[in-house]
């Protein structure tokens, strides 16, 4: 596969022979993940349903693998960037920082992550931009329903040999883009004929300053064949079986839960329909009815719904456990120790550290590429990064506070490296607390530099007082 072309006719080419075709494979499948994820699933089939089944049976869908995808998503907030060596002020990290912020990818990142966890496969692409002050790196997100990249070799390329990006402009006209190693074509195609509009060089290149289509692949999961299942297609089964379940309880629920009156021997052989009609209705109205002595009245007793949420509870607990997803994030709240709490979610974390891996070496190598294209050689190649993920787990300030405080003191861990990690404080707030402080020391601070000034000339060059 070319990983760049001369002209317009050779891009089409690719395009239209291994781009669209690859992608139009997918696409069937993918949707079909995305019905499902946004609360929009096949219907259960019923036999001779009646509209009411058919009313009962919408009733019951619940989006629960959405509950899947939002509660991992809810966990992934990148907020910064640890660059060793750095001075106090951060000031590498700032500037490696800043296409992020341009981008404005604080906010696009959680849907960039939703995507890759839903679909197992979403995609970020970094180009050149003409800002006020020169050229700039631009940082975009897509999805894998309107992006495809292809690779060399999916499970081990970093980077692809080409990404094409549709977008549908009404009901007959698209524009569609494809990146290869130096630029993006773009073409309208509208009543099946295509239109060249240009080739804009993207200006990626590599850490070895090679170019690259600069496109970065984020997967929920990637095995050594290049598979990436997402969170959403290995449990359709799982869900459709729920919103069964659903559908039962509400049927036994709508037509069966209350007790049935029942009346035996009474004679009706001479009434007519009507008559016979309104009879039925008295008894089940609770009127009074009489009748001759082989007459007999009763109920019978409605339904229990037990059994239907029970089956329906664990299936819900089945999802939970194949899922790794906490089962109060389903609605169950169990009475349980701090402990038991910590173990419930102990799955959880292992696969939300699992992400924050992959999901971090995939914005770093977004940074690195946007570094390039600003002309900072030093930090497009600089792989002794750390990504700084936002602190979500659930505990309260005081927790926080106390053990953070212990680490202080019994560990000797400084104090303002510490408060990224008090629960709501992002990493901007305690960079602004830890520049307040440096601007305004404490009587401490101030000895320690007073009796430091008194000690200087002592310490550093000039006469020691010695007669050479």
């Amino acid at each position: 596969m070319v990983n760049a072309y001369e002209n317009e006719t050779q891009a089409l080419a690719a395009l239209t022979g291994q781009a669209l075709p690859a992608w139009n494979a997918e696409l069937p499948r993918l949707d079909r993940i995305d019905r499902w994820w946004r609360w929009n699933p096949k219907p259960i089939r019923l036999k001779k349903a009646t509209a009411e089944h058919r009313m009962l049976r919408d009733m019951g869908h619940t989006p629960w693998l959405r509950l899947v995808v939002t509660t991992l998503a809810q966990t992934l907030y990148l907020e910064g960037v640890d660059v060793p060596g750095d001075d106090d002020n951060h000031t590498r990290a700032r500037e490696f920082w800043q296409p992020w912020d341009r981008s404005r990818m604080t906010a696009r990142q959680i849907p960039l992550h939703q995507a890759a966890i839903a679909y197992g496969t979403a995609y970020e692409t970094v180009r050149a931009a003409n800002g006020p002050d020169g050229i700039r790196a631009r940082i975009e997100c897509w999805s894998p329903r309107e992006a495809i990249a292809l690779y060399d070799d999916p499970a081990r390329d970093t980077y692809p040999q080409l990404f094409m990006r549709r977008r549908r402009l009404n009901e007959t006209r698209e524009s569609l883009e494809l990146w290869d190693a130096y630029n993006i074509w773009t073409w309208i195609h509208a009543d099946g004929a295509w239109t060249f509009s240009d080739a804009t060089p993207h200006n990626a290149t590599d850490p070895n300053g090679q170019p690259v289509c600069p496109a970065i692949r984020f997967t929920n999961q990637i095995d050594l064949e290049g598979r990436t299942p997402g969170e959403v297609e290995p449990y359709i089964a799982l869900a459709n079986r729920l919103n069964k379940d659903n559908y039962d309880r509400m049927l036994a629920q709508h037509y069966n839960s209350w007790r049935v009156r029942t009346a035996t021997g009474l004679d009706m052989t001479e009434l007519s329909d009507a008559q016979r009609e309104d009879r039925k209705a008295k008894l089940a109205q609770e009127d009074i009815l009489a009748g001759g002595p082989d007459v007999k009245f009763g109920t019978l007793p409605e339904t229990s719904l037990d059994n239907l949420v029970n089956a329906r509870q664990a299936d819900v607990e089945e999802l939970a456990a194949v899922s790794q997803t906490p089962t109060t994030a389903f609605g169950k709240m169990v009475n349980v120790g701090d402990a038991g709490i910590e173990e419930s979610h102990a799955g959880f974390y292992a696969k939300r550290n699992e992400r924050r891996k992959s999901f971090g070496v995939g914005h770093l190598d977004a940074l690195r590429l946007a570094a390039g294209i600003e002309g900072r050689t030093e930090d497009a190649a600089n792989f002794d990064l750390t990504p700084l993920w936002e602190d979500t787990d659930t505990r309260t300030v005081s927790q926080a506070v106390d053990a953070l405080g212990k680490a202080s003191k019994m560990l000797g861990v400084p104090q303002e490296e510490l408060w990224d990690m008090i629960p709501g404080v992002t990493k901007t707030r305690a960079d602004s607390w830890r520049a307040w402080k440096e601007n305004h020391p404490d009587a401490d601070a101030l000895a320690v530099q007073a009796y430091a000034s008194q000690l200087a000339p002592a310490t550093t060059g000039g006469d020691d007082g010695l007669d050479r």
